[in-house]
């Protein structure tokens, strides 16, 4: 019980027991949750300094049982709001700070107002950490004038200015506790450099010991991930199922899980909350579903020069203090201005007013940075396809199937050009509510499907695909019940 009284306990929002302990450095805190494993080993190694042996298991768990009650008894030690790397302070839709976990030895962090930022440390910025968490360079001004975010841009492989601002916009809502969070798309040709530039965006703000990891077989597994982590990297995605696809967009905006903390039959479990900004580097074969697309933030990434990653690195690193100072001051000119901010109708718009808040720190002005939200400009294939659809609200075909029927404008092309157009209109198609699909059937045949996503349940009559425009004369086609002769 002496071990145990030198953790002060209290309860996050959800209910689940956390300790508050001292830190090496003088008035430093750091938080563990009662029902973890960092928690025990550091119970552990208290009790077998002290003792020179170990707890017993039944003593120990009476411990944490008491720690419960504790956190439990004190109403000024109930319901505290605990963060994941980023936390603020402060009710209402604008915090008052903004608290960015350094997650080092020292448990400092940098404490953000509308009037600049500082290094600090206390015990009351509840941040978590996991095992996985790296720490993060104190932020620091850069020792000439060069300018940290065009090193950072120089590192990356960006074709266009637009390209460069959506990612600084996905950086600074990763720097904002609430969200909602855009979804950034990494999208290039094999060796553009797109796995490094996700690698890079998320080692700014969320270093860890895997930067990026493939995508989990399951929604169970990607919370699981989102528990222990603030941005959510997933490399080399070629297509989602629809149940991963659902749980990204509602992650991006905020999705509630169950999770018990203890077995037995008495278990009460706890209903936590989370919004996680999310990154994804995609193939050449990748689809895009609609309602990622509308949450969406899409860099594309041309080929690359000839040019190591050990040289891109040897001017990373030397700059990271300047480049998370920049962000930093980005973050409090962004607290500053964002309640004078009113962003046009624009994809994710929550991001779009921040970004327009903090682009007198970014050096662009609010017009350019609305412009690189602008979704594009619709292309003709977009709109024949758009045409194609009114009517029939379905295409299931082969390319050349889907040749045949569109204006002869577009006439001139092979299937196979055909079908690298539409994957490279993917994003557009989506945008004009179209949704674009790629299946190899059993026997080889490369189906493209194209569905108006409009229709719905009311849409009395079947939609119509392939099968049924080009099936032969001698074959009947049933429609509504009926077989013409």
């Amino acid at each position: 019980m002496a071990i145990a009284r030198l953790g002060l306990p209290f309860t996050a929002t959800d209910g689940q027991a956390f300790v508050r302990l001292h830190a090496p450095s003088p008035g430093a805190f750091y938080i563990l949750p009662v029902r973890s494993r960092a928690y025990r080993e550091w119970f552990f190694h208290q009790f077998y300094v002290q003792y020179d042996t170990l707890p017993a298991s039944r003593a120990f768990h009476s411990v944490l049982n008491h720690l419960e009650a504790e956190a439990n008894h004190d109403a000024r030690n109930q319901h505290l709001a605990v963060w994941r790397r980023v936390g603020c302070r402060g009710g209402g839709l604008v915090p008052a700070q903004i608290l960015l976990n350094l997650a080092n030895p020292q448990c400092e962090f940098v404490e953000i107002s509308p009037t600049g930022w500082k290094i600090a440390a206390g015990a009351d910025a509840l941040l978590q950490t996991s095992r996985s968490t790296f720490s993060l360079p104190a932020p620091a001004a850069p020792s000439s004038d060069s300018n940290p975010l065009e090193t950072l841009r120089s590192c990356l492989n960006l074709s266009s200015r637009a390209d460069w601002l959506r990612c600084l916009a996905w950086l600074l809502a990763a720097l904002r506790p609430d969200g909602p969070f855009p979804i950034l798309i990494l999208h290039g040709p094999p060796g553009s450099g797109k796995s490094f530039a996700a690698r890079i965006l998320r080692a700014l703000i969320d270093p860890c010991a895997s930067p990026l990891t493939p995508i989990p077989s399951s929604v169970r597994d990607l919370l699981t991930v989102a528990r222990h982590n603030w941005i959510l990297a997933f490399d080399h995605l070629s297509g989602l199922s629809p149940r991963l696809t659902d749980a990204l967009c509602r992650l991006s905006s905020g999705l509630g899980a169950t999770l018990r903390e203890t077995a037995g039959p008495g278990a009460e479990p706890l209903q936590q909350y989370y919004k996680r900004p999310i990154l994804l580097t995609v193939t050449g074969r990748w689809s895009c579903p609609a309602d990622l697309a509308h949450r969406a933030l899409t860099v594309r990434f041309p080929p690359l020069a000839p040019r190591s990653e050990d040289s891109l690195s040897a001017v990373l690193l030397p700059a990271w203090p300047a480049i998370l100072a920049a962000l930093c001051s980005a973050v409090a000119a962004a607290l500053g201005r964002v309640s004078q901010i009113d962003p046009p109708s624009r994809p994710c718009p929550d991001a779009l007013a921040w970004a327009m808040a903090a682009s007198p720190a970014l050096a662009c002005t609010e017009d350019e940075m609305c412009r690189a939200f602008a979704p594009p400009v619709p292309e003709p294939l977009v709109e024949a396809v758009r045409d194609l659809l009114h009517h029939r609200r379905h295409f299931a075909g082969t390319a050349a199937q889907l040749l045949e029927l569109l204006p002869p404008i577009l006439g001139g092309h092979t299937p196979t050009g055909l079908s690298r157009r539409l994957r490279s209109s993917e994003l557009t198609l989506a945008d004009a509510g179209i949704q674009l699909r790629f299946k190899r059937l059993g026997g080889g045949a490369r189906i493209v499907e194209l569905s108006d996503l409009s229709c719905d349940a009311s849409c009395k009559r079947p939609p119509q695909d392939a099968s049924q425009i080009f099936a032969p004369r001698s074959q009947p086609i049933e429609q509504d019940g009926l077989t013409p002769s």
